[in-house]
């Protein structure tokens, strides 16, 4: 259970300075479901930029999760809790940073049956920030929903991830309705399945592949 507010100084890990001492304090916070240490240490580092907190911080952490997952360090019930209390802690700097309004539309989401989620998230919310107007396709980008919201308004960029290599094929066909339904938007696609795939952009059919968010704010902002 996450740690209540009076004794989190006392739980929450010592971790050395470094470069990487942020990441690692956020890490073995999720880990341990302490929201209360874990939501510290995103406020602290939210006067460096979203971009800061997601790629120094929580990519690193959720990444570190997921290879002790691979090792059969932690069990899935143990990946489940540090992904909710790093998705709780994130949403818990929202408030804190200045949206700004309006801006070209974009839609954001994973490819069905996907559930690994937390990296799209990531880049709805920088595309935001960057001045798109974003829509985050949270229940999963299914050919129905995902084709409807495109066609139903306005959309300049759809963005795609993928995480498992099982599900390339139905990330393709995707984007070939997309391609058909919504001639001239761009299609961005971004995820772990697609960063080992050195022809993405030709296999999948896309504009262009993004390797993290950052990156795929960068080449999204050419498009606006």
């Amino acid at each position: 259970m996450p740690s209540g507010e009076g004794g989190a100084a006392s739980r929450e890990p010592r971790i050395a300075e470094g470069d990487d001492a942020e990441a690692r304090l956020f890490t073995a916070a999720i880990l341990t479901g302490n929201y209360v240490a874990a939501r510290s240490v995103l406020h602290a580092a939210i006067g460096d930029g979203l971009g800061y907190v997601y790629e120094r911080i929580v990519v690193p952490a959720m990444e570190e999760v997921g290879r002790r997952w691979y090792e059969n360090r932690i069990s899935v019930a143990d990946e489940h809790l540090a992904t909710a209390v790093a998705q709780t802690a994130v949403a818990s700097i929202y408030p804190l940073i200045q949206w700004p309004p309006g801006g070209p539309r974009a839609v954001v989401g994973y490819v069905e049956p996907e559930r690994h989620v937390f990296g799209a998230r990531m880049v709805a919310d920088l595309l935001a920030l960057d001045g798109w107007r974003t829509t985050f396709a949270s229940g999963g980008i299914s050919l129905a929903r995902g084709l409807e919201e495109l066609r139903g308004s306005e959309v300049k960029l759809f963005a795609v991830s993928v995480t498992l290599g099982e599900h390339l094929p139905a990330a393709r066909a995707l984007i070939q309705r997309a391609r058909e339904d919504v001639p001239g938007v761009k299609i961005l696609v971004g995820g772990r399945a697609v960063a080992a795939l050195p022809d993405a952009v030709q296999l999948l059919g896309a504009d262009a592949v993004a390797a993290s968010a950052s990156r795929a704010v960068e080449v999204a902002r050419a498009w606006r």
